[in-house]
């Protein structure tokens, strides 16, 4: 076995004996066995015997592979430190930066398509390119899970760029760059604008001259975000293997467009434990209940001016409407009854340039919202209140990785990213009893 599939068989083999140990502690807690589970336990024994005499077997010949890797690395490359061979060697053409786009992409391409067979060639045990080793130390730039390398600046950039170009979620967040892997920071606890409340805490006074107003602080709330790991997994014919510009080509597009996939939907319904923190499972969400005798499965004008009634105003100049495909017939089809002499202007609109708004916000289809009926078909959100962040800085752009399975003659992608909703919780207006919020949802139509 190669490296990697030794790397697997090591991984498989530990989940098999973590189970087998689990169900031997399950047999010997029951005081009084029966034949049938006495006799299990014995064969559980058995099999731990021979998985972990398996286990000592894959991971010395890990040992091995590694060993014999670290020579050929040694021999196929002889490091300086401190040398950016990246710089002194580009990976693609340069251009100016005055060129047209198209040459400044197919450039991009070419770099993408050559780095991406410098990893390939390392993943079979062809030998190490000088460019995949980090130039400010002269240590690897692979990562520590899955052999992968760094994508280098020349590259990440355009395909990052691609992502958030394409990305009508991730186009919209308030996005923070940051150097480790987890970031904490400060934000104002404010949950009501009630006296006392407003700004956490602060509240103002009007005086006579020479009297001083009541002190007062403002509490604030603590935010920790680590960045999760997200990955994409593109297949590659041998004849795009052989064209460096078309596999790099093939690359950016089939990368940007799967982890834009996988991020924006997690920004959506994340859980925040193994994914970001999603708006629909944000603690500051607001939800907007159906009317009285409403049919499943339908939306109505009522519907809609409740939800940005609970938007609060300084969220509504940023607001959109990200819906299902599947509510646009019935949003086509609303208005407002005036009477029996006609109807008010209509209710939802479509620009000149064929936007379609409502209430003078746009409304983005997308794919993560659910069907008509269900939480999530549509909700009105202002994503600058959705915080996400991802790993760079000036030297590398080390949220993301690739690496080459060999046996599936595929590229993996990985990158780095997190994010929540900043508020903590909805809004308790000055005045009225409805509790106000960036992110509002209709509930259920069933």
């Amino acid at each position: 076995m190669n490296i990697k599939q030794l790397i697997q068989a090591e991984i498989e083999g530990k989940a098999a004996i973590a189970k087998a140990k689990k169900e031997g502690r399950d047999l010997m807690a029951i005081a009084e066995r029966t034949p049938e589970q006495a006799a299990r336990l014995t064969a559980v024994f058995r099999e731990l015997d021979a998985l972990e005499a398996a286990q000592a077997g894959i991971e010395q010949d890990l040992v091995n592979a590694r060993r014999l890797q670290d020579d050929q690395r040694a021999q196929a490359t002889n490091i300086e430190v401190g040398v950016d061979r990246a710089t002194l060697q580009p990976w693609g053409p340069q251009v100016a930066t005055s060129a047209p786009a198209y040459r400044q992409r197919e450039a991009e391409h070419i770099a993408l398509g050559n780095f991406a067979l410098a990893v390939r060639a390392a993943g079979m045990g062809h030998g190490l390119d000088p460019r995949l080793q980090a130039a400010a130390t002269g240590g690897g730039t692979q990562s520590d899970s899955n052999l992968g390398f760094a994508v280098p600046m020349e590259v990440a950039p355009g395909i990052e760029r691609d992502m958030f170009a394409t990305g009508d979620v991730l186009s919209r967040c308030d996005v923070r760059t940051i150097g480790g892997n987890t970031i904490a920071y400060n934000v104002i606890d404010q949950t009501s604008r009630a006296d006392g409340s407003r700004q956490g805490g602060v509240l103002g006074y009007w005086v006579d001259e020479g009297t001083a107003p009541t002190a007062s602080n403002t509490k604030l709330a603590r935010i920790e975000m680590k960045l999760r790991k997200v990955g994409a997994f593109g297949v590659m014919t041998d004849e795009i293997l052989d064209d460096a510009a078309a596999l790099g080509g093939e690359l950016q597009s089939a990368f940007a467009e799967e982890l834009v996939f996988q991020t924006e939907n997690k920004i959506f319904r994340g859980n925040g434990s193994s994914a970001p923190l999603g708006f629909l499972n944000a603690p500051c969400l607001v939800s907007v209940a159906k009317e009285t005798n409403q049919a499943a499965a339908t939306i109505n004008t009522t519907n809609l001016s409740k939800m940005w009634a609970r938007m609060p105003a300084s969220s509504k100049r940023n607001a959109v409407w990200f819906i299902n495909v599947d509510c646009e017939p019935q949003l086509d089809e609303l208005a407002q009854a005036i009477g029996t002499g006609g109807t008010a202007p209509r209710f939802v609109n479509y620009g000149p340039d064929g936007v379609l708004t409502i209430k003078g916000r746009p409304v983005v289809p997308v794919e993560y919202a659910e069907t008509v009926g269900t939480v999530g078909d549509v909700s009105l959100v202002d994503m600058a209140k959705y915080r996400l962040i991802r790993k760079g800085g000036v030297e590398q752009a080390s949220s993301m990785h690739v690496y080459f399975a060999a046996g599936e003659q595929a590229f993996r992608a990985f990158y780095r990213v997190d994010g929540q909703a900043v508020p903590r919780a909805a809004l308790t207006p000055f005045k009225g009893s409805n509790t106000l919020s960036p992110f509002v949802v209709l509930a259920t139509r069933a």
